[in-house]
């Protein structure tokens, strides 16, 4: 009797290790197939820089446009985009350019009342996306 309850408890600890194991195996196959599937999506969009180029453009724009008058913000989103399309073949400099003028970008319209970065300041930004989008 004592040896059937004892074969009783082995069979219950070796489907809790069956268990664990195949819990364990279910995670490891999840995060492998997460990380090709993130890389290649990160690959399909251009790198890591062209994520950044593409949220700096995005955030930039949506400061810098409002601050234009009508009559530019055609052109300055013909720029964006054109700085988006192009996000593939920039390198870590780019990027940091680009960042460096979102930063001066969002320091002008902190520093104005109506919460707005300055028309001038919307034109520089604009132009560093023109200058770092015509060099590609």
């Amino acid at each position: 009797m004592v040896e059937n309850e004892n074969q009783k408890k082995s069979k219950v600890w070796m489907y809790v290790g069956i268990g664990c194991a195949g819990l364990f195996l279910i995670v490891l196959i999840t995060i492998v197939v997460g990380f090709f599937w993130v890389r290649a999506k990160v690959e399909h969009v251009g790198g890591p820089q062209a994520i950044a180029t593409q949220m700096i453009s995005m955030g930039g724009g949506m400061m810098a446009l409002p601050a234009l008058p009508e009559t530019e913000r055609e052109d300055a989103k013909k720029v964006l985009n054109d700085l988006q399309a192009k996000a593939k073949d920039f390198t870590q400099a780019d990027v940091k350019a680009l960042s460096e003028a979102m930063e001066r970008l969002g320091k002008s319209q902190k520093a104005n009342p109506d919460r707005k970065p300055s028309a001038d300041d919307a034109r520089a930004f604009i132009a560093e996306c023109k200058r770092i989008g015509d060099a590609h």
